[in-house]
């Protein structure tokens, strides 16, 4: 039989084009004589690019950087002897950390060789306990099957390095070709059904499951299960420090990372835990939470492979398998949260980690603490960018502070714990993802140990900012030093100077020299081509006080919050599993509806382990503070405490308007696509927490639920509308030739934002209103601070927390301050501000805009609007429905809800029978049950004057048809014919569940009637004679008529607002965007002509 010879080729090609099959895109090193063959064959291929390096170490850090966020192997090459022991700590980093990583190190020739034992060290040898895998290459026709060997191995569960010693003579030989294996992907096997079973059993018969994220979740698919089963099971989670980002921490159900291994805030949710769901976690990490023998808490491991037990971890049960597949088969048994689950201690826990975990980070002490760092930094970085961190003390407050929204967008290392890796990774990432924004942060002793890769950085044109924090010591061990009680000694550094140093090697080098420098150098550098270095001086003293005595007592004060916890419970039904049907539970008893009058009200169940009221903190300068708990929110509908909130001082109110101040020129430098982003992430939140926002209006406003969640769909477009309108402010191109005098001038008009916005808004519309304000300021890149009505915070609060998780916004660029009208003297006349908005009653919106000053002021005010039903259109239930909806929805409490009804004469008697008999069916009770259309007024007060009202004008002649008695809270819908018009509850706004009806004959007439008014917001007009329609349009003295339909028709993208009493200026996205700009001409002569 005949065989065909095949063709001879180099070893080292035939190494390279496998390492190309393998699809490896870099090879980082420091090649040397001996590796000149592969240094050959890597020169002519056409996907591999090779980075030199100027040391070995750093070329390691690259690979397993690459390994680390791809999931696939990083190929670092060295030589033979001193190159490849430079090897040994990146072998170490990868090999702890779990990252795949080949090294390729070279070897004098094994088949002869004349310099003895020059250089030589048994490099497989010392690998073998670092490595997955480590083999000298022998013979070059094995090439082929050991790159697919021991790639197979270095990405296959738990990952890691592999080591290649390829002699120089193995290299250079001639080898018959053979392509490269294929490649396969390799299927994890899945946990058995068995495992999965008991830990179904222990998860739902827990009171309290806690679930810990940790390095080895950090998958694509691991990622998405999490998620998945953190939404459907409601199971609130930790994160170790290198699991951070594998759920974007924004999520609601995210308490906090374990920085630390004990005793700090987190360790109070992970301490109460009766069962930890520990995910992805091996040892060689630091402990997220010590296990001791005697707990009463149960560890449930699940991860690619079993467990190892140590004196602080042993797992009560394990689950071997697919991460993503054991959560999915767990999610799908137990499919929804437990009733007995109970979650509100954890949800104490978080919000006092929200509180107090970025303490100091807005000190503004030079040096600078950590926090501030950090904080700026997180401002600086886009959701998609990534920081690179060295090791040292600053680690610590990374993985406690740093919101992290992606996966890998925090590279941390919490297994070795090398120093030198902070500046090779950032470079590493920079390679491989070009479009990214990339930090690298070391500190002063990290750096110095590859601080000559600046100059490859600079060679190779990585963009890429490393930060360097010089605190002139090695700072964390200077920490324990002082912990331990030694006294300070033998740790200090004495460093260059880093701007110089960048310089020399080609780069670019900056020195933060002031507080007020900080976060415009990082918003500065971050948007640069090149290679920057970023000094900032640290200082770690107050470190040492917040993470010794501050933080023991401040986790004492948290410790005594936690309420008793009951230690029986009934017995739980534990769900089928998968292969079974779960019993049918018999259907629930029908629940009567009670009856509208007298109203009674069911007090909202608390959540399960709660304190007390929800609490809510303030927000300055973009983060929430938990500064008090001085106002009280009642639920209108029990008249009981709902929440607290924190309300801010006038020194407060002083703070927040100078971070506004300082934040005008980055909000105005921001890109329309991050003003953009910011707004549609916010609409992504706010569909997220539909419900959530809906129930707030229930119980703050007393809004009844369907009132409520139309209110949540309105904000939903408000913002909507804003990010669209983002991108879409024009300015305009004029000649100015008018004459000869001015031959060749032309000009450009562009409107910019003003700068700090004052904002009040109202009672009544909490999301909306607030939104109407909010929206376009983000929209045009101008900083606000908003005085939320205290009697309805929440709304604005709920919205602040949305916006405090938005990266792209700088420091200062909102505050939310629930403040009493003592301490709120400064929204109206501090002159930082460049423009006020206030939404409310007339008397105080006319008042401030005359201590107003110099800035800008629109005002929403009141109305009594008007009600035209010249002919049914189309047919009279129609036009009752609009009618009653726009009189009585949300008890009449709008500045366009009808008050004044007039009705042609021909259809008069036919129409108000109507409107009675449909006003006496409307649903009086709780806001809360689906029935109910009117629900409590925002406090007894108003229904009092709302009363009076009425029975002033009945005693003037008018006639009660229907309604007109107070019951507590709630005062039913209420027709009164032919009220006298000098009455209140006819010529000002009555702001109730209350609506006045005459007849008239003479449409002009009519119209004058409308108008005589001293309001002038809306009117609505019911007619199909196209004449009277323009007829109104043309003369009702009002800032809109609606033909058709009722005035109470708001249509948030329209140009919205008042005329005589009713306000100045005009809301609706694109008209509210005018306001909060102006104009500015560039006026140019001869512009474009080359003579």
């Amino acid at each position: 039989m005949m065989t065909t010879m095949a063709a001879e080729v180099r070893a080292s090609d035939l190494f390279v084009e496998s390492l190309e099959n393998e699809g490896v895109e870099f090879v980082f090193g420091l090649p040397g004589e001996e590796n000149l063959d592969v240094l050959d064959s890597l020169r002519k291929s056409k996907k591999i690019k090779l980075v030199v390096c100027k040391h070995e170490q750093a070329a390691g850090f690259m690979a397993a950087t690459i390994g680390r966020v791809t999931g696939k192997i990083g190929v670092c090459l060295s030589t033979l002897g001193p190159g490849a022991t430079n090897f040994t700590t990146c072998a170490a980093y990868s090999q702890l950390g779990g990252y795949p990583m080949m090294m390729i190190t070279g070897q004098k020739p094994i088949r002869a060789s004349k310099q003895g034992s020059f250089q030589i060290v048994d490099i497989v040898q010392m690998m073998t306990p670092l490595c997955k895998f480590t083999k000298q290459v022998s013979e070059g026709e094995l090439l082929l099957s050991l790159v697919r060997r021991s790639t197979k191995i270095a990405e296959t569960e738990k990952p890691g390095p592999v080591h290649l010693e390829i002699p120089e003579d193995i290299a250079g030989e001639s080898v018959p070709y053979h392509p490269p294996f294929p490649v396969f992907p390799v299927r994890r096997a899945i946990a058995e059904m068995k495992a999965i079973d008991s830990a179904v059993k222990m998860i739902v018969e827990a009171r309290s499951p806690l679930l810990c994220i940790a390095a080895g979740a950090n998958r694509a698919r691991t990622a998405r299960a999490l998620r998945q089963f953190v939404d459907a099971l409601g199971i609130p989670f930790i994160t170790t420090q290198q699991g951070k980002g594998v759920i974007d921490e924004r999520h609601p159900l995210f308490i906090g990372t374990a920085a630390i291994s004990a005793n700090d805030y987190v360790h109070c949710a992970s301490d109460e835990a009766d069962l930890i769901i520990n995910c992805g976690h091996d040892t060689v990490e630091k402990p997220p939470f010590f296990m001791h023998r005697d707990d009463r808490t149960k560890v449930l491991h699940i991860n690619f492979y079993a467990s190892e037990v140590d004196e602080v971890y042993f797992p009560h049960c394990d689950v071997v398998g697919d991460i993503a597949n054991a959560l999915w088969q767990i999610k799908e048994v137990i499919k929804e949260p437990q009733p007995h689950w109970d979650f509100g201690w954890f949800m104490t826990v978080k919000q006092f980690v929200d509180k107090h975990v970025a303490d100091h980070w807005q000190d503004t002490r030079y040096p600078f603490t950590p926090q501030r760092v950090i904080a700026a930094i997180r401002q600086a970085m886009p959701e998609d960018g990534v920081v690179c961190l060295d090791n040292g003390m600053y680690k610590v407050w990374f993985a406690r502070m740093y919101k992290t929204y992606r996966q890998n967008t925090l590279l941390l290392d919490n297994a070795l714990a090398t120093m030198g890796a902070g500046l090779p990774s950032a470079m590493a990432v920079k390679l491989k993802y070009p479009d990214h924004k990339v930090f690298g942060v070391c500190g002063d002793g990290g750096f110095a140990m590859n601080s000559q890769e600046i100059a490859t950085a600079v060679e190779h044109g990585i963009d890429v900012t490393c930060i360097v924090l010089n605190d002139n010591a090695y700072g964390m061990i200077e920490w324990k030093q002082h912990t331990a009680g030694f006294q300070k000694w033998g740790l200090g550094i004495v460093n260059p100077d880093f701007v110089a140093l960048a310089e020399s090697f080609g780069a670019h080098g900056h020195r933060v020299n002031s507080s007020e420098e900080l976060e415009p150098t990082l918003e500065k550098v971050i948007n640069l081509k090149g290679v920057h270095i970023v000094e900032i001086p640290v200082d770690y003293t107050l470190s040492t006080e917040i993470l010794g005595p501050v933080l023991a007592e401040r986790v004492k004060e948290l410790v005594s919050l936690k309420p008793k916890i009951p230690v029986a419970r009934e017995p739980v039904e534990v769900p089928a599993p998968m292969d079974k049907e779960p019993e049918p539970k018999p259907e629930p008893a029908p629940v009567a509806v009670p009856a509208p009058v007298p109203v009674k009200v069911e007090k909202q169940a608390a959540p399960k382990g709660s304190t007390g009221p929800l609490k809510y903190p303030y927000y300055l300068g973009n983060v929430p503070v938990f500064a008090n708990e001085d106002l009280e929110v009642i639920d209108k509908a029990t008249g009981e405490v709902h929440a607290v909130c924190a309300q801010a001082d006038e020194a407060v109110v002083d703070k927040a308007i100078a971070a506004a101040d300082r934040a005008s020129k980055q909000m105005a430098a921001m890109p329309s696509y991050k003003r953009k982003a910011v707004l549609e992430r916010a609409v992504v939140e706010m569909k997220e927490r539909f419900e959530e926002l809906a129930l707030a209006l229930c119980a703050e406003a007393g809004k009844p639920i369907k009132d409520a969640r139309g209110e949540v769909g309105r904000l939903i477009d408000t913002f909507t509308i804003a990010a669209e309108e983002s991108v879409r402010i024009y300015g305009e191109y004029a000649p100015l030739d008018i004459s000869s005098r001015v031959e060749g001038f032309s000009s450009i008009v562009r409107r910019f934002p003003l700068g700090a916005i004052s904002m009040v808004s109202p009672f009544n519309f909490p999301l909306n209103l607030a939104a109407h304000k909010i929206a376009p300021a983000l929209a045009v890149g101008c900083p606000f601070v908003m005085k939320p009505a205290s009697r309805t915070p929440i709304g604005a609060l709920i919205i602040g927390d949305i916006l405090s998780k938005a990266p792209e916004l700088p420091a200062g660029a909102f505050s939310i301050l629930p403040c009493t009208r003592a301490s709120a003297d400064l929204f109206t006349v501090d002159p930082r501000f460049k423009m006020l908005s206030f939404t409310g009653s007339p008397d105080v919106g006319w008042k401030m805009k005359e201590r107003a000053g110099k800035k800008k002021v629109t005002l929403e005010l009141g109305g009594n609007a008007a009600c035209i039903i010249d002919e049914v259109v189309p047919d009279i239930d129609a036009v009752v429905k609009s009618v009653i909806h726009g009189a009585f929805y949300q008890s009449g409490q709008s500045c366009i809800s009808v008050q004044r009804i007039f009705v042609n004469a021909s259809i008069y008697g036919r129409v108000r029978d109507a409107i009675v008999a449909a006003s006496q069916k409307l649903r009086m009770g709780d806001p809360r049950d689906e029935a109910t259309f009117i629900g409590p007024m925002i406090d007894v007060k108003e229904a009092d004057r709302v009363e009076r009202w009425v029975e002033e004008a009945e005693a003037a002649g008018g006639k009660v048809l229907c309604g007109g008695v107070r019951n507590g809270r709630f005062y039913p819908a209420t027709v009164m014919e032919n009220a006298p018009h000098q009455c209140d509850v006819y010529s000002n706004e009555v702001f109730g569940p209350v609506a006045c009806i005459e007849s008239y004959d003479d449409f002009e007439n009519v119209v004058e009637r409308v108008n005589a008014s001293r309001f002038g917001l809306q009117a609505g007009v019911f007619t199909r004679n196209v004449n009277k329609a323009f007829f109104a349009f043309e003369n009702i003295e009002a800032g809109g008529v609606v033909i058709n339909e009722v005035p109470s028709v708001r249509v948030d993208s329209q140009p919205y607002g008042g005329v005589k009493d009713s306000g100045l200026g005009r809301e609706g996205i694109r008209y509210a965007i005018e306001d909060m700009t102006e104009p500015r001409v560039m006026v140019m002569k001869n512009v474009g002509k080359l003579q």
